[in-house]
C-alpha cells in the first residue's frame, strides 16, 4: 500500500537532483566576464568546464615580468624571418605589450582557480595583419600562454628560450587543434633581461628601391643622415619614456597590491574581533539566563517557606 508513495518520492528526488545538476552546469558555463575592452583590444575572464582544470589563481605577476613575457613571444616561421635570418620576429609590438601587460597582470590577480584569462589585440593600422587572440593562466609556478593560430603566428617560440618550452595546447583552451602552448617559468623570466627590439610579424615590408630612387637617395643622403640621427635620438628618448612609464606603472601596481594586502589584513582583524564579540555575547546571555533561573528559584523557595496566616480566635459576647 505504501509502494506507490515511496516510488513517487524517489521520482521527486530524482527530478530535484536533475534540476540541481542542470543549474550547476549553467553556472559552470556562465561565459565570459569582461575586464577591459577598447578599440585596441579586450581582456576577459573565462570559466573552464573541465573538472580536472585548476589554476593557481589569483596570481600576482608584476607588470615588468608581464612586459618581458609579451615581448618575448616570437614566430618560428621561416617565411616570416628577416632577410638576414639572424633574429626571429616578435608576435607583439611594443604598443601591444604596453596595452596588454597591465591588463593581464590585473586579470590574473582577479581570476579564480577555475578561470583563465582570454585576450585579443588588434595590429597597428595599415599593417594588414590579423588580430592576435590567446589565453593565459598560471599553474604550479609557470605561466601558460596559448595563441590562436593565424597566418602570422602558426607556430611560436620564446626569447630567451631557456625559460620556456613549447607543448601542445590542452583542449579546454579551444583555440584550434594545432594550437601550441608556451610554458614559461615566470621566476626565471623575472630575472632575465628585457628582450631587445626585433621586427614584428605581419608588419609591412619595405619594397626595394628602383635605380632612379637610389640616385635620388644618393643626392639627399646628407639630409637623410641628419634626419635619421634625429629620428634615432627621438626613438631613444621615446624608449626611455616608455621604460620610465612602465616603471611608474609597476610601482603603482605594487602600491595597489600592498593596499590590497593591508585591506585583507584589516578585514581578517575585524573578522577576529567580531568573532570574539559574538563569543562574549553568547557567554553573557548564558550568564544572564543562569542568573534569571537562580532568581526564579530563590523566589519560589521564599514563597514556600512563608508561614500561613493565623486564624482569628472566636470571641464570646454577652447576650442581654
Amino acid at each position: 500500500m505504501h509502494a506507490p508513495t515511496s516510488l513517487r518520492s524517489v521520482q521527486c528526488v530524482g527530478m530535484l537532483l536533475s534540476l540541481s545538476l542542470v543549474m550547476t552546469g549553467c553556472s559552470m558555463f556562465s561565459g565570459e566576464s569582461k575586464v577591459h575592452k577598447k578599440a585596441k583590444g579586450s581582456v576577459h575572464l573565462k570559466e573552464i568546464a573541465d573538472w580536472s582544470f585548476e589554476a593557481s589563481h589569483p596570481a600576482m605577476i608584476d607588470q615588468m615580468t608581464m612586459l618581458k613575457l609579451i615581448k618575448g613571444v616570437v614566430t618560428n616561421q621561416a617565411s616570416k624571418m628577416p632577410a638576414s635570418g639572424s633574429k626571429p620576429m616578435r608576435v607583439f609590438s611594443d604598443e601591444d605589450a604596453e596595452f596588454l601587460a597591465p591588463l593581464l597582470a590585473q586579470s590574473l590577480l582577479q581570476a579564480k582557480p577555475e578561470q583563465i584569462v582570454g585576450f585579443k589585440v588588434s595590429p597597428s593600422a595599415g599593417s594588414g595583419a590579423e588580430p592576435t587572440a590567446g589565453t593565459l593562466y598560471v599553474h604550479n609556478g609557470s605561466i601558460l600562454l596559448t595563441l590562436a593560430p593565424t597566418q602570422n603566428t602558426k607556430s611560436s617560440g620564446f626569447v630567451p628560450g631557456s625559460v620556456a618550452r613549447l607543448e601542445k595546447a590542452p583542449s579546454f583552451v579551444a583555440l584550434g587543434s594545432d594550437a601550441m602552448t608556451l610554458v614559461i617559468d615566470h621566476q626565471a623570466l623575472a630575472k632575465a633581461p628585457m628582450p631587445d627590439s626585433s621586427p614584428v610579424a605581419g608588419a609591412p615590408k619595405l619594397m626595394p628601391a628602383s635605380e632612379s630612387q637610389a640616385a635620388a637617395t644618393m643626392k639627399t643622403a646628407p639630409v637623410q643622415d641628419a634626419a635619421g640621427a634625429a629620428t634615432q635620438d627621438f626613438q631613444a628618448n621615446g624608449s626611455l619614456d616608455s621604460e620610465s612609464l612602465a616603471l611608474n606603472n609597476d610601482e603603482l601596481l605594487n602600491k595597489k597590491l600592498d593596499e590590497l594586502r593591508d585591506a585583507r589584513k584589516a578585514n581578517k582583524l575585524k573578522d577576529s574581533e567580531i568573532a570574539t564579540l559574538k563569543k562574549e555575547a553568547v557567554r553573557m546571555k548564558k550568564e544572564l539566563r543562569q542568573r534569571a533561573e537562580e532568581v526564579k528559584a530563590l523566589k519560589a523557595s521564599k514563597a514556600s517557606a512563608r508561614p500561613a496566616p493565623k486564624k482569628k480566635s472566636a470571641e464570646a459576647h454577652r447576650v442581654r
